[in-house]
């Protein structure tokens, strides 16, 4: 048991739940103390979830909306992944052309290693841009059926305890250790 409570691990995870126990205490919070903000962000959140409804229903046509938004979140996030990347690069290639000069040997090196990180970083951004993608419209879409009329609170709850649940592994993690 003492290998799957890890105190490393239960360090690092403090900066994945705070911010989500900080998230889902203030989505909750405006949804008690701003009722026109919490309206106004509930008509957001019914609007992430139907891609979810047109998921459900069996309309034959044209590209959904669900097809839409995913494709523009991840050519977004491709087209921004690859901008820093380029960025990266051509801040290492001016380094070394003003530091060793021009020679082949690295120059082939470093386009080799472009390919390589823009490969990984494709699959990495493709497998984050879902993720992210469907944790938010199955959210909403929960969120919305939840508790009608108040999706911002009720996802605010389902964030905020998310975050306790790293919590909780890290409770266990001193008791065990």
């Amino acid at each position: 048991m003492g290998t799957f409570f890890n105190e490393a691990v239960a360090a690092s995870l403090q900066y994945v739940t705070f911010p989500l126990e900080l998230i889902g205490l203030t989505l909750a919070l405006i949804e008690v103390r701003f009722p026109k903000s919490a309206a106004y962000l509930t008509r957001q959140i019914e609007r992430l979830s139907a891609p979810m409804q047109e998921l459900r229903s069996d309309r034959p046509g044209s590209e959904s909306m669900m097809e839409r938004s995913l494709g523009v979140l991840l050519s977004r996030m491709l087209k921004t992944g690859y901008y820093i990347l380029t960025a990266i690069y051509i801040a290492k290639l001016i380094y070394q052309l003003l530091s060793r000069g021009p020679e082949a040997g690295w120059l082939l090196g470093l386009f080799i290693s472009y390919v390589i990180s823009g490969v990984i970083m494709t699959i990495a951004l493709l497998v984050l841009g879902l993720t992210i993608f469907f944790l938010v419209v199955g959210g909403s879409d929960f969120a919305r059926r939840f508790v009608a009329g108040r999706a911002i609170g009720t996802l605010g709850i389902l964030i905020a305890g998310i975050g306790l649940l790293g919590e909780l592994y890290q409770l266990l993690t001193q008791i065990i250790w």
